[in-house]
């Protein structure tokens, strides 16, 4: 009796769940592996919010599954951990009939572990915020039952990144107290099989809504009438959301696939869907849905579809998402056999024969992506007198595994046969690896390739008297040949010997169809055809591109074509595929840019908003429709997704994106430091107008949050009491979504306002920075003197001053010297010498003992004279400064170490050259100047020998060259040390000697 042995890895690697069909996806190969567009995780998720966990199966599970299979199906059963260690390996021996029954177990008991995660905000669930958040005890609670009743593990953990707004002028997001954080949010995470990760979601969200305050009920209604009643894309289901104001959640359409009763607990029901929402929001859509259940019940119809049981296993493991996307865009609903019972038939019900041929049509296609293939070892001599080479069977577990491990398909092996099942690129992988084998080098070869492909593109394959077929055949010495499978599709047969059969699928996948489909409306149709077809004519010989328009009449019995809205298909073979997207772009040139193009835009709007926005929002969103001539779908509430997709001309989808998030409120939150006068200063008149001014000018709404912390106990000591009972502080911003640009500026805002009373704020990581809205301005000029501030470290200053604390002061874009503007040589954190001050000693407080190290401290009014100095005067005075006051000044600054970042760039400022030091030197003349001025102020000046008419041609002194021609800035016009009257000759012998050796060095290193 002949041994039937198989080899599969379980999960498979390139499981995936895959999303929906989109209207503007690239072109595809029909027998190729096909994913629609794909979208990042962060924008777009999957339709079921699902993700592989594969590491959760361990293997004293697997372990008890294999030995159950073994004592049941009577055979040989190893199984390991694949190479890449993320899915398990299974080899199975035996009799055909009992191979097969302990493979369908293994897929049904051990299925793929799920993984799913729902969005909440920390404060629905969890207690004490702060630093030691705990679960409410309600919450613990219906999670415990939730978890038991499932069968799945639940817990909760915070989002893997933090959503807040980055300080003006960073570069990335920070994750600190200073930045604004958009969402407090964490995530209730779900794992376990399939179908308990589904029912565990749906009960979850119930309890999110009944913690929020709504209603909720449950109905049960026959489950194949779930999608019949919601209509193609949900579209009923979505009306009668929109008029009741309620959330409706749907069981999976897919519930008990598997056929596993020892993993999904019996007590669940797939009829029963949940209502939440207001009381009588519910009432009335639970009747709505009762009288259309009624009504559609006497109007259904089925019809049933054959497919090979390898292939419904397949889509069943690793197409689930797909399958739930062609029932929800048709309106249908598809009963699949248990996985491995080896049946080959399924049912399609819906209430129309329109969607249900387009759904088997679907199931046809993806089923094209499957293919089989068999490597069929000859003897080379036919002699029944001679034995034939035998094959060392104990080799052939370890050979299995490799090729399985190495190609991904799934191998069998029977009468000196192997069969491959898998996708194209695996199944070819698999032959090849075969063709490596010492052991078969003992024999002739014969290799068959079959795939499946819809029966309208028979033509297309052959050509014109089957000349693309027999053009194949003749080059790669292969036999192809068409097999009848059933009413939707055929087989395609490529046999031969070696690398021929290689080579002759090659050839044959260029002839294969590659199609776009997309959507013209039809009124610009006959514009586009021409007289005759004499326009669309020339531009599919331009191309070499086959297109088919459908009118009103075709398209109704069509039903679409990749999309429900296309009407508008592009066919060519797949070697000329690049052509489709040029042949689209000549047809749309011309349709009008508000009917061309139709696109599907994305936008994140959390789930809590979109009862509010079907809801009461709804008369606007209409509108939306109206004016863009598009359509707002929001996904389906099980699952749990915040993507909503706007499907619309792309002239328009983002227009309509902007004015729907008109009507989508944000709110952020700002943390202050603890302080006991803020409660009294947000109560203040000059608060309430600053909040008042907000919202007039940024329509940005502050709201202060105290949260007092809780009561000390007795034994504290006065210390440790009076740092307890400082509350915590916070400011929260709401505004509109599309207003979102104006948060950064509303918060710098506040920053200033509180800081111009004495209140502190967190500083940022880059403090040392500050936002210039000049240069800001001109983003697009790499230019110096219209820097970009965000592109490069803008050049700040810190100038102490007596009595008071630290300020940064930005110096202008032109002040390192004119070298450095030609080599580009970037800019340096510096400090301005100053004259040496003795910093008053910090008091501790309460609540932190380091206070004004933390804190931005409210600026002097000295220093803001400073930034309206001329730039000439950054630019010409820049002489060195001795070391030694360089030096100290620096140590104070190490000292204090208000700046982590400012530090680093001192120590780094230290270590450079004096040449490069002496760059970015400003006003250090102004001392020593005022010293001269001083001493001379008493002394005439000599008579000029002659009269100038300089300037406004009065009489004057002649203007020299050591004496600077703009005014003074700490006094009135002509006097000062910035006086534009020359200075004395140094024969009146009363100068002081150190003043005029430092201008002389600051002079000489100037370079003039």
């Amino acid at each position: 009796m002949d041994i039937y042995t198989i080899s599969f890895n379980y999960p498979r690697l390139n499981t995936s769940y895959s999303s929906s069909f989109e209207p503007n996806q690239p072109p595809r190969t029909l027998l190729e592996p096909y994913t629609p567009n794909a979208f990042s995780a962060s924008e777009t998720p999957s339709p079921s919010n699902l993700q592989l966990a594969n590491g959760d199966v361990s293997p004293e599970v697997v372990q008890k599954i294999v030995v159950d299979a073994m004592q049941a199906h009577h055979c040989h059963i190893s199984f390991s951990r694949a190479e890449h260690g993320k899915t398990w390996n299974f080899y199975i021996s035996g009799l055909h009939a009992h191979v097969v029954a302990a493979r369908g177990m293994i897929l049904r008991e051990c299925p793929a572990q799920a993984r799913s995660s729902i969005k909440v905000l920390r404060s629905d669930i969890l207690d004490n915020l702060g630093s030691n958040p705990t679960l409410k005890p309600e919450v613990r609670r219906r999670l415990d039952e939730i978890a038991e009743q499932a069968n799945t593990n639940i817990s909760v953990v915070n989002p893997p990144h933090v959503m807040s707004l980055p300080p003006p002028g960073s570069q990335g997001n920070f994750d600190d107290r200073s930045s604004l954080e958009i969402e407090k949010t964490c995530e209730l995470v779900l794992t376990g099989n399939c179908d308990c990760v589904d029912i565990a979601r749906v009960h979850l969200l119930v309890m999110l809504d009944e913690l929020s305050g709504l209603h909720s009920e449950c109905c049960e209604i026959d489950h194949k009438l779930h999608g019949i009643i919601a209509a193609r894309k949900r579209s009923v289901l979505q009306t009668i959301q929109e008029e009741t104001g309620t959330n409706i959640y749907y069981p999976s359409p897919l519930y008990g696939a598997f056929g596993s009763s020892a993993v999904v607990p019996p007590r669940q029901n797939n009829n029963v869907l949940w209502i939440t929402g207001d009381f009588f929001g519910v009432q009335r859509a639970r009747d709505m849905l009762f009288q259309i259940s009624i009504h559609k019940s006497k109007s259904v119809i089925s019809r049933d579809a054959a497919i090979l049981p390898r292939k419904l296993e397949w889509m069943l493991t690793d197409r689930m998402d797909d399958l739930k996307t062609i029932m929800n865009d048709n309106a249908t609903f598809i009963s699949f056999p248990p996985i491995g019972s080896q049946t080959s038939m399924i049912t399609v019900y819906g209430d129309h024969r329109v969607n249900i041929q387009r759904t088997i049509r679907s199931i046809m296609q993806l089923a094209c992506q499957f293919y089989v293939a068999s490597f069929w070892l000859l003897p080379i001599n036919l002699n029944i007198l001679m034995p034939s080479s035998n094959i060392n069977h104990a080799q052939m577990p370890t050979i299995l595994r490799r090729l399985v491990s190495q190609s991904g398909a799934d191998i069998i092996f029977k009468n000196d046969c192997f069969e491959m099942n898998g996708l194209e690129p695996e199944v070819r992988t698999a032959v090849q690896l075969i063709l490596e084998l010492d052991m078969v080098k003992g024999f002739h070869h014969e290799i068959r390739f079959q795939s499946e492909l819809a029966n309208e593109y028979k033509e297309f394959i052959s050509g014109k008297k089957n000349g693309k077929l027999n053009k194949i055949m003749q080059m790669t010495n292969v036999k192809i040949k068409f097999e009848c499978f059933n009413d939707h599709n055929f087989l395609i047969d490529v046999s031969g010997s070696d690398s021929g059969a290689l080579q002759g699928l090659a050839l044959l996948q260029e002839e294969l169809p590659a199609e776009i489909s997309f959507h013209v409306p039809e009124s610009y149709h006959k514009r586009i055809i021409g007289v005759g077809g004499k326009s669309i004519q020339r531009i599919m010989k331009k191309y070499g591109v086959y297109v088919k328009f459908s009118n009103a009449e075709e398209f109704a019995a069509l039903g679409g074509y990749m999309d429900n809205e296309d009407n508008v298909v592009a066919r060519t073979p797949a070697k000329n595929a690049m052509n489709l997207e040029n042949l689209k772009q000549s047809v749309m040139e011309l349709v009008n840019p508000k009917d061309k193009d139709y696109i599907i835009e994305t936008l994140s709007i959390p789930r809590r908003y979109h009862r509010t926005l079907l809801g009461e929002k709804g008369p606007f969103i209409h509108d939306i429709e109206a004016k863009t001539n598009s359509r707002v779908r929001f996904p389906d509430k099980e699952n749990a997704s915040d993507v909503v997709s706007i499907f619309g001309p792309e002239s328009q989808v983002h227009i309509a994106a902007t004015m729907l998030l008109d009507h989508v409120p944000l709110e952020a939150e700002l943390a202050v430091p603890p302080n006991p006068e803020l409660s009294h200063f947000c109560g203040s008149p000059e608060f309430n107008a600053f909040t008042e001014k907000m919202k007039r000018e940024f329509q940005v709404v502050i709201t202060p949050t105290i949260k007092p912390q809780p009561s000390p106990p007795s034994t504290a000591s006065p210390h440790s009491l009076k740092s307890i009972i400082i509350p915590e502080t916070s400011f929260k911003f709401r505004c509109q979504r599309s207003n979102s640009d104006c948060l950064s500026t509303v918060k710098e805002a506040l920053e200033q306002f509180l800081i111009e009373h004495n209140i502190r704020v967190y500083p940022p990581p880059n403090s040392h920075k500050r936002a210039d809205s000049f240069a800001d301005a001109f983003p697009h000029f790499n230019s110096k003197l219209l820097s970009n501030v965000n592109a490069t470290d803008t050049t700040e200053v810190q100038r102490p001053l007596e009595g008071a604390a630290e300020r940064r002061i930005r110096l202008a874009s032109s002040s390192p010297d004119v070298k450095a503007l030609f080599n580009r040589s970037p800019s340096y954190i510096y400090k301005l010498p100053e004259q040496e001050y003795d910093e008053p000693e910090e008091t501790p407080t309460a609540f932190s003992p380091n206070l004004l190290d933390d804190y931005w401290p409210p600026a002097p009014p000295m220093v803001r004279n400073l930034t309206h100095l001329p730039s000439q005067l950054l630019i010409i005075f820049q002489p060195p400064v001795a070391q030694v006051t360089r030096t100290r000044q620096t140590e104070d600054v190490l000292k204090r170490g208000s700046d982590s970042l400012l530090e680093a760039k001192i120590k780094e400022q230290i270590t450079k050259p004096r040449s490069l030091t002496a760059r970015a030197q400003s006003l250090d003349l102004t001392y020593s100047l005022s010293r001269i001025t001083e001493q001379t102020s008493r002394l005439s000046p000599p008579e000029s020998p002659t009269n100038s008419t300089y300037g406004t041609g009065g009489e004057g002194s002649p203007t020299l060259l050591s004496t600077p021609s703009f005014p003074s800035v700490y006094g009135p016009p002509g006097t000062g040390i910035m006086s534009t009257r020359p200075f004395p000759s140094q024969r009146a012998g009363r100068f002081d000697p150190e003043a005029i050796e430092e201008v002389a060095g600051a002079v000489s290193n100037m370079r003039l």
